[in-house]
């Protein structure tokens, strides 16, 4: 079938701003469902396209529309971020199931931001939209996205802000004079980020955007460290009881927004929604089988999908199935497709966590061991933190510059180091399966007002190489609320749970188990100074003595969902 291509078509919302659209048709014939994209980053740049071919789902039978979102590129109006995809993403909806040649029926895919886009045009609720396909979606601005537990996203938020900033240089300062200045430092900037910026303080004056006066937005954001209603306005969690959408989302162990795309699949079931989990070993931006350090197949690369399909027919499926309502291998496969590292292989489930999730404490002891054996009176473990000397992120669910790469890297210069504390197991026996939700529980003192916990799970093979799976962070004036911060108390003792968010993970014969504790992550969160000050605007820090305390009354412990195996 032939498809027809047409470029920059307006699409005009309510307040009369018109947003500019690329549409694939299919020739002949109709009328037919329309597939709908908002982003940010183009609709003619290679964002557009990377995710599935539009032309391929267009000689399916869809009209497929491609749509800079407001303010960016060929749109007209001013980008406000997340806000401004609720009305619009409804206004779009309504203009698109109207098109010429349309049946009248939408569905939404896209990834990150533009997955975003569409739980806001389904949180806007308009009749028409019946079918999403959300890819490393993140459903609220605080939570994973611009904090973790009360840390800064540092990495993450300078990294992204740094990308949009080129565009909303030109496009809203190319008429000043001094512009060609502006352009180049705000270059040269963004090109020394993992050298410079991400270093500096206070972060409120982050250069590469200082420096060119643009994107007020970003400091506003990471100074507005309480979970106000701002941020609450822009949250799509209140919002899954009202959808009437199905979905399959699509995510990965090492992606920056797990933690959401497990969650909507959760809440969105709970409503009784006919909604789809697949994640495999993948990061923000590589669905490939090589990611970070490790190799995991042909059958993990979203170009064969365990040799069944690919990306862009995994849509077409999708669409088919709840659009069309044709049968095909979608319809009778179980709600879960998971990807399980270490053998590497594809397995389903019916629901998350597993039904036969078993899940386990591995406790920590003061000779650096991890075992399902409680502690008895035993001494603490202490350590060193200095913001000044922080431990550089090396792996994990990143979203940052190159030189910081995401996924599963190996930990020996993390592990070597005297401010991170090392815990292991004994050797395994028998393949150990880990599938679901990670916590740990600690019981910890420090010197400081306000520090940080850093937790991290590791598998270790049998030559020592230790590869991260999954870690989480606890700042501790958030310790028990994140609307109300609430500083500490030096010498006292404080129990808390570090949220690790998840994996899928065999334990191979041979391998070991290990558990790592320290105080930073940085760049990826930024450095709390120990001070109880803002970490935002102020750059003086204080060196704090960390105690993990591990004994019979404070039984330290990491809490693993095992999946029994027949022996």
């Amino acid at each position: 079938m032939r498809v027809l291509f047409e470029r920059n078509v307006v699409c005009p919302m309510r307040d009369h701003v018109n947003l500019m659209a690329n549409i694939f048709r299919p020739e002949m014939g109709g009328p037919y469902p329309v597939l709908l994209t908002r982003l940010p980053y183009g609709k003619d740049t290679g964002f557009a396209y990377g995710l599935l071919d539009p032309v391929r789902l267009a000689e399916t039978g869809y009209i497929i529309v491609i749509q800079d979102v407001r303010g960016c590129f060929a749109s007209e109006g001013t980008f406000d971020g997340f806000l401004q995809e609720f009305e619009d993403g409804y206004d779009t909806v309504e203009w698109a199931s109207k098109l010429p040649g349309s049946d009248g029926q939408v569905g939404m895919f896209g990834a990150s931001y533009y997955a975003y886009t569409e739980w806001a045009a389904a949180a806007s609720a308009h009749p028409a939209l019946k079918v999403l396909v959300p890819t490393v979606a993140l459903d609220d601005g605080w939570e994973g996205v611009t904090f973790r537990n009360g840390a800064l996203e540092w990495g993450m938020a300078a990294s992204w802000y740094s990308s949009l900033a080129p565009a909303y240089l030109l496009r809203t300062k190319k008429d000043d004079s001094n512009f060609k200045q502006l352009f180049a430092r705000l270059i040269y900037d963004s090109d020394h980020l993992s050298e410079l910026g991400y270093f500096e303080l206070p972060l409120d004056q982050f250069g590469a955007l200082k420096h060119a006066d643009i994107l007020p937005e970003f400091f506003d954001q990471i100074t507005r460290t309480t979970y106000d209603e701002t941020w609450r306005a822009i949250s799509i969690k209140p919002h899954y009881k009202n959808m009437d959408v199905s979905a399959l989302l699509i995510g990965g162990w090492y992606d920056v927004f797990q933690k959401s795309t497990i969650d909507a699949f959760q809440q969105l079931q709970s409503f009784g929604q006919d909604v789809r989990l697949l994640i495999g070993p993948w990061t923000h931006v590589n669905y490939s089988n090589a990611v970070g350090d490790r190799e995991f197949g042909m059958a993990a690369d979203s170009s064969f999908l365990n040799f069944q399909y690919d990306r862009t027919t995994l849509h077409q499926l999708w669409f088919d199935y709840k659009l069309k309502g044709q049968d095909n291998v979608l319809v009778h496969e179980p709600p879960i497709k998971l990807f399980v590292m270490g053998e590497n292989t594809w397995r389903y489930a019916s629901e998350w966590p597993l039904p036969e999730t078993v899940f386990t404490k591995y406790y920590l002891h003061y000779s650096d061991y991890l075992s399902t054996v409680l502690p008895g009176g035993e001494q603490v473990s202490q350590y060193i933190y200095d913001p000044a000397n922080p431990v550089l992120t090396t792996g994990g669910n990143l979203l940052m510059t190159p030189k910081f790469r995401p996924g599963p890297i190996e930990q020996t210069d993390i592990e070597s180091r005297s401010d991170v504390l090392v815990f292991t197991s004994d050797v395994l026996t028998a393949p150990l399966e880990v599938i679901g939700p990670i916590r740990a529980q600690l019981w910890v003192s420090t010197t400081a007002k306000d520090t940080d916990f850093v937790v991290r799970l590791t598998d270790v093979d049998q030559n020592g190489k230790s590869i991260n799976l999954a870690d989480g962070i606890v700042r501790m004036r958030y310790r028990d609320s994140i609307e109300h911060p609430e500083l500490i108390e030096p010498g006292e003792v404080y129990a808390i749970e570090v949220d690790l968010w998840a994996t899928g993970n065999v334990f191979l014969v041979g391998h070991r188990i290990r558990v790592q504790i320290t105080s930073s992550n940085f760049p990826r969160w930024n450095r709390n100074l120990n001070t109880g000050a803002s970490n935002e605007s102020t750059e003086d820090s204080a060196i704090a003595t960390q105690t993990i305390l591990h004994d019979v009354v404070h039984p330290s412990h990491i809490i693993l969902p095992v999946i029994p195996r027949l022996q």
